[in-house]
């Protein structure tokens, strides 16, 4: 026996092919260049390669002396 089709087909928790399609999620609108990309072993504050670099536990990495200076900055703004 056929199925009604739903009123309610696009309250889904997640897109189906025929809405990313309609929406252009994903696509591309223009390529990036290499100077548009961080570096892998660039400090992700000063963008330069990494001085005793630390990692955070989102697996950023920073220079210990560029993440130590921007929390000293950012505890004395929140005082």
């Amino acid at each position: 026996m056929p199925q009604r089709h739903s009123k309610n087909n696009n309250d889904l928790a997640f897109f189906t092919y025929d809405e990313k399609r309609k929406l252009g999620y994903g696509t591309q609108k223009e390529r990036l260049g290499k100077d548009s990309i961080k570096p892998f072993d660039a400090c992700c504050l000063c963008l330069k390669p990494f001085i005793d670099p630390l990692c955070c536990q989102k697996g950023h990495i920073y220079c210990k002396e560029c993440i130590l200076e921007c929390l000293l900055s950012q505890k004395k703004d929140i005082q």
